[in-house]
């Protein structure tokens, strides 16, 4: 692998132009870490790692234009399916969330523990040291402690602005180069993410551009820490990771607002259903993603 890549996932994936079904795949792919990046306690930068796109997405923001020429096309792909999950879904998000708020936080709940099976097997390609787990370890009582922090100073008031918006992209940028970090529980907790849900889906340039911008700067700002720690301590950082995915959903389950838990039966055997989709669904997106690059087909 090259040494200007990090070693997490296929280091050839997205080179050439996609076949028919990888060109979907990819749609569907970035469609969905599209919607995952948008709901709280969700990680965009998690559903990245499991679908092969975070090493890719790195060695684009270091390398942007050589990776451009590379994998022109799979970036392509991913960017629309990621469009049409952000831009697409944010205002039918916004009503399911507003009608079944809880039974499709557990959809995504289960989604995102899909994922945790394929996320602790590439932690330990190099290994499960003490310093890992420590790691892991930290990672999930700091995050923990800093959502139930913002929760627990209260319903703040903030007033729309570009600088809102602004730093609002930043953290969604930080969210997709430091996996498992689930800024939109941030968004939720400070009460901007039906306002910003409601901008998107109107296409208000005056929070998409600001945001954008948030969100480049940041990567680009960051990345290259990100990469090298992956680089020299990779067994460490991705136990972080771990960590950190861990923590934002257990602060889910554990905000009484949320309403997560079942009050009847009925109640409890939907989300145990809605649990078991997301879940499921992770895994054979998981599952599809290896048999794409088992056979070779460019994805």
């Amino acid at each position: 692998m090259d040494n200007d890549t990090v070693r997490m996932g296929n280091a050839n994936a997205g080179e050439g132009k996609p076949s028919l079904g990888g060109w979907l795949f990819n749609m569907l792919k970035g469609a969905l870490i599209g919607t995952g990046a948008i709901l709280p306690g969700i990680s965009g930068g998690v559903l990245c790692v499991v679908f092969g796109i975070y090493q890719p997405l790195m060695a684009l923001l270091t390398h942007p234009f050589r990776e451009l020429k590379k994998r022109f096309w799979f970036f392509a792909t991913v960017l629309l399916g990621f469009a049409i999950g952000v831009l697409g879904i944010s205002k039918l998000l916004k009503m399911v969330l507003d009608v079944a708020e809880s039974p499709a936080m557990w959809l995504f709940i289960g989604l995102i523990m899909g994922t945790m099976p394929s996320l602790w097997k590439e932690s330990g390609k190099e290994g499960r040291g003490a310093g890992s787990i420590i790691a892991g370890l930290i990672a999930f009582a700091l995050l923990f402690a800093f959502l139930m922090w913002i929760k627990g100073t209260g319903t703040l008031t903030i007033t729309p602005s570009i600088w809102l918006w602004a730093g609002c992209g930043a953290l969604w940028g930080l969210g997709f180069i430091a996996p498992g970090l689930s800024p939109s529980s941030i968004f939720f907790f400070l009460g901007v993410m039906s306002p910003m849900m409601d901008g998107i889906s109107k296409l208000d340039m005056g929070l998409i551009l600001p945001m954008g911008a948030g969100l480049i700067l940041c990567a680009l700002a960051f990345s290259q820490g990100i990469g090298w720690l992956l680089k020299h301590r990779f067994s460490v950082t991705m136990h972080a990771i771990i960590g950190l995915a861990m923590a934002s959903t257990v602060a889910m389950l554990v905000d009484a607002e949320l309403h997560l838990w079942p009050a009847t039966v009925v109640q409890g055997l939907v989300y145990a259903v809605c649990f078991g989709v997301g879940f499921v669904v992770a895994m054979w997106m998981d599952r599809m993603n290896k048999k794409f690059e088992e056979s070779g087909l460019k994805s």
